[in-house]
């Protein structure tokens, strides 16, 4: 028997700020079938996602909600009929937290916080007294696993734990459909169990489930079909198991040959004309002058009874990349946000950044100017109205938004990122129009231009498909390999750690649990590791040999 259709897209378009997408699109979902929705950074997944939402106006055609009972048409969404979750709804929700906190400081309101059980209970659109809201939310968080995080701290929980709460939020409203745009985006190994075992029990139910994403591991096997697109079109449609196929799997994503854009490999960056001009530029008079770029001594961050770092130790050099691996709520967060600024204990800590400790006078500004960042938080702070070359523009002057001339060698610079980073074909659209991954290859691009003495890779590769995480990965392991800039790499495990890292330093619950100096070479396997007390086992490669072939390497292209 033959199932009944759950929801149809009938040749569609939809509109966009002032263009047009998903042209003459068509889809149909039948009841008790589980999607995936595959393409490549700026395919239309997201939109596709936003008109089944009702949150694009459709142009042209229509969409048919066939499982509406209070709809002979079948075409009048109501609230809370299909759940939507995805990792801008955690970074707005992270973007109000900072702006109530400016509020609540006005106020003198500075120990008030917003838990998880707040956030859940804004997510509820129909009414309830407060006895059927208490066993509803009781039932899901149980669902969910998350009964132990209603009462915390919004901001003390993990990406992981923000990913579920999310879902639980979205189940408060008892959806018939539950979309899931990258669920998976910046969680680490345990927690990616955590998700999977989730969505698996999700979808035994009759709620039925969408899953967008970019890893292929990530469609399980619930999943049956899976609908890929291209240039903002829906593209063709198969079964699970044939989207797996690397032919088919070439062909989503245009991967050409052995699966390497010819411009993007790490040759054929280190010896493009944009990338030796980057690599003079980045030859900047004092920057080989600082010798310590951080230095953390017994470092403790506390929130209420919670420490989130531990007597934390820890010291970059020049010359030296640093990748910091651990585990959601391992304090890497931590670690980053005090040496931007954005954490105000850093003085009531013994920190140095560039050979400076701070509170010794330096402005935030001073410090600023040497860091660039690419995190996919930042990617809610910055104004989505100006073009995406304004904003590769906007890194010069460290600004949300552009507001001052940029002289002709500064417009040439960005013109050599925006070229390497292969990214001028979107150059001139607003930055709000841009997809995830797009945003996050022009953020690359804006956080170079000043050559920054210190690059801040926040797990970099969130967002990205596979063809621009390969090209993201390439142009940090030349930046950390071929300029002065130097690399802190933060991610939950080391399979995607790049050549030109010299160091790992390895974090559970704000503690440093590991340190070694990675051999040089691809690959740098793991040959030495250091324990709290400073004792190391045998290794072929000394620190000094290390660092001494990397110089050497280096010392080359001057």
């Amino acid at each position: 028997m033959c199932a009944a259709p759950f929801i149809t897209l009938e040749n569609i378009a939809v509109r966009l700020y002032d263009r047009r997408y998903l042209e003459n699109s068509s889809w149909r979902i039948k009841t008790g079938r589980h999607w995936a929705v595959l393409g490549p950074n700026g395919s239309g997944k997201t939109t596709l996602a936003l008109a089944i939402l009702g949150k694009v106006p459709v142009i042209a055609g229509r969409i048919v909600y066939h499982f509406l009972n209070d709809d002979p048409a079948g075409t009048r969404l109501s609230g809370g009929s299909i759940g939507y979750v995805s990792p801008d709804q955690h970074r707005e929700i992270l973007l109000k937290e900072a702006m109530l906190d400016e509020s609540r400081h006005f106020s003198g309101n500075i120990n008030e916080v917003t838990t998880v059980g707040d956030i859940l209970k804004e997510g509820l659109l129909d009414r309830q007294d407060a006895s059927q809201f208490k066993a509803r939310l009781s039932a899901i968080a149980v669902e969910t696993g998350i009964l132990d995080l209603v009462p915390r701290n919004i901001r003390a929980i993990s990406k992981g734990e923000m990913s579920k709460m999310l879902i639980a939020r979205a189940l408060l409203n008892q959806p018939r459909l539950l979309i899931l745009d990258e669920p998976f985006d910046g969680l680490d190994k345990q927690s990616r169990k955590s998700m999977t075992r989730l969505i698996e029990r999700l979808m035994q139910g009759s709620m039925q489930v969408i899953l967008i994403t970019h890893r292929l591991q990530e469609i399980v096997e619930g999943f049956s079909h899976v609908l890929y697109l291209e240039k903002g079109r829906i593209a063709g449609t198969c079964r699970r198991a044939e989207a797996l196929r690397p032919d088919v799997i070439k062909k989503i994503y245009g991967i050409k040959g052995n699966g390497i854009n010819a411009g993007n490999t790490r040759s054929n960056i280190a010896g493009s004309r944009q990338a030796r001009k980057i690599i003079q530029l980045s030859r900047q008079a004092g920057k080989n002058k600082i010798q310590t770029l951080v230095e953390m001594r017994a470092v403790t961050i506390r929130y209420k009874n919670r420490l989130s770092l531990d007597k934390f130790n820890w010291t970059m050099r020049s010359a030296e990349n640093w990748a910091l691996i651990g585990p959601d709520g391992s304090g890497k967060t931590t670690v980053l946000k005090l040496i931007t600024g954005e954490n105000l204990q850093v003085y009531a800590n013994e920190i140095y950044l560039f050979d400076r400790k701070r509170g010794s006078g330096e402005s935030i500004w001073e410090i600023r100017h040497h860091i660039g960042i690419i995190s996919s938080e930042m990617q809610a702070r910055y104004g989505h109205q100006i073009s995406a070359f304004d904003m590769v523009c906007s890194g010069f002057f460290d600004s949300n938004g552009l507001y001052r001339r940029c002289s002709r060698q500064q417009l040439e610079v960005a013109g050599y990122w925006i070229d390497l980073m292969d990214i001028g074909h979107f150059a001139k659209q607003k930055f709000g129009m841009l997809s995830h991954g797009q945003k996050q290859l022009v953020l690359f691009a804006r956080a170079m231009v000043k050559s920054p003495l210190l690059l801040i890779l926040d797990d970099p590769c969130e967002g990205l498909d596979i063809e621009n995480r390969r090209k993201v990965l390439d142009i940090a392991d030349f930046v950390g390999e071929h300029t002065d800039t130097n690399l802190i790499y933060v991610n939950h495990s080391e399979t995607e750690l790049i050549p030109c890292i010299t160091h790992v330093l390895n974090m559970d619950a704000g503690r440093v649990t590991g340190q070694r100096v990675c051999p040089p070479g691809p690959g740098r396997p793991a040959l030495m590791w250091f324990n709290n007390s400073g004792h190391h086992a045998k290794s072929n490669y000394s620190e000094s040999e290390v660092l001494n072939e990397r110089k050497t390497k280096t010392s080359k292209l001057h």
